[in-house]
Parts: structure tokens; sequence; C-alpha cells
């Protein structure tokens, strides 16, 4: 089978992560299985090891998909109470800016929670609607984290400490874990180039071959050709001659 049959491999993760819960881990198998089928090895043994989402990821992700212009304003309000944040620590932000901040932030979270209880009804209860809230804050925080959350990708529930963002995630750890999952995203992405080339490279071998072959016979013929020519010649040579003697 040729690589065709993943094309798209974003595409197929943005289906995988927007399907029932009840489906992921068959749906994953499934395209573990194309991918290698289509001699992408190490990317198919990447994403046989993704984890299926949490009921609280899974919401989220799907809130990610049915209120994106929501979802945004929030990783927006969370940037902006981060930012100033940072600002107040330096004295460069008033403690006015800051609060205004967080209002904005807190606010862009009930809604996303207003929306879950009208996509999940009933499901959509107190303790789930505050793992979630706790979710949403920290995945917007976090620049990777954030990303998945936008994307419609988080797997795990997540906890936001402390009453902002600043508490939410250690500064060290932050950097830390975004060297380390950039690291990796570099390797696979390396890998399937890698696959890529290869496969183009073993094609382009097996054509060189075939002509190589094919120039082989066409040289032969030529030479064959060359000598009837050569045979034809000298027989009209021979009858141009006898016409001669003839006249």
């Amino acid at each position: 089978m040729s690589l065709a049959a993943v094309p798209n491999l974003e595409s197929e993760l943005d289906e995988l992560y927007a399907l029932p819960l009840e489906q992921f881990t068959k749906a994953r198998n499934d395209l573990s299985a194309r991918l290698r089928k289509a001699h992408q090895d190490d990317v198919a043994q990447a994403v046989r090891a993704l984890k299926k989402p949490s009921t609280v990821a899974w919401v989220a992700n799907r809130l990610a998909r049915e209120q994106p212009k929501q979802v945004g304003h929030l990783l927006q309000t969370a940037e902006r109470l981060r930012e100033s944040q940072q600002r107040s620590l330096g004295g460069k932000a008033s403690a006015d800016e800051v609060n205004d901040a967080a209002v904005a932030e807190r606010e862009a979270v009930r809604a996303l929670l207003a929306s879950t209880r009208g996509v999940l009804g009933p499901r959509a209860t107190p303790a789930l609607l505050e793992r979630l809230s706790q979710t949403l804050r920290a995945a917007a925080i976090d620049q990777a984290t954030r990303l998945l959350l936008q994307r419609g990708r988080l797997t795990e529930e997540l906890k936001a400490a402390g009453f902002g963002p600043l508490e939410a995630v250690p500064p060290s750890r932050r950097r830390g874990d975004e060297v380390a999952r950039a690291a990796r995203e570099r390797v696979t992405t390396l890998r399937a180039e890698v696959q890529r080339l290869e496969h183009e490279a073993r094609e382009a071998d097996q054509a060189a071959a075939e002509a190589s072959r094919t120039a082989k016979i066409l040289t032969g013929e030529a030479a064959e050709k060359r000598r009837e020519a050569e045979q034809t010649a000298a027989e009209l040579a021979d009858a141009e001659h006898d016409l001669d003697t003839r006249r």
C-alpha cells in the first residue's frame, strides 16, 4: 500500500478526537494499522500510544469544535491575565488592571460552562462543570496545552492551582515541558520525513534501474538496425554496380 493510504494525518487526528469516547480506541488502532501498512512504522507506533481522552477532556475538545470563538476568547483573556500579572510583579500594572483581566477570564470560562449545559443537558452535573472549569483554565495558560485545547486534542483532566495563571503551572516546569514536547514533536516529524525520503529514494532507484534496462535494450536495437543498414547499403552498392555494367 502506498503512502497515499493516509493522505492527511493531521486531518485524521482531528477526526479521531472528535469521535464519541466509545469509538476512540478502535478508530485509533485502525489509524495506526493503516499507517503501518503505509510503511510509517514510527508514526503508527506513536498513534497507537495516544491516550483515550478523559470525560472532562473530551467535553473540552467538543467545546473547541462547537464553540471555537468562545474557546478563542478564553485563550485571549487567559493570556491577557498572565501578562498583566507578570507586569504587576514588575510594578508595571495596577491592581485594577489585573483584576479586570481576571474578571474577563472568569466570564470567558462561565460562557463555556453555559454552552456545556446546552450541549450535555442533565449530564452537565455541578461536579463535571467544576472539573471542566479547572481544566479549561489550566489548559488556557500553558503554551503547549492551550494549543491542544484549541485543536480539540486534550487527553487529560487538568487542575489550575492557586488563584490564576501564574500559580497554575510553575514557570520552570512549563519551560521544561515545552522544550521536551517540542523535541519529541521534532523527532516524530524528522522520522516521518526520513521515511518519506527513503521511500522516494527507493522509487527513484527502481526507476533508474528500469531506465538502465530500457537503455540497454534500445542500444542493442540501434546496433542491430545499424548493421542492417550497413548490409542494405552494401547490397545497394552491388546492385548499382551491376546496373552500371549492364548499360
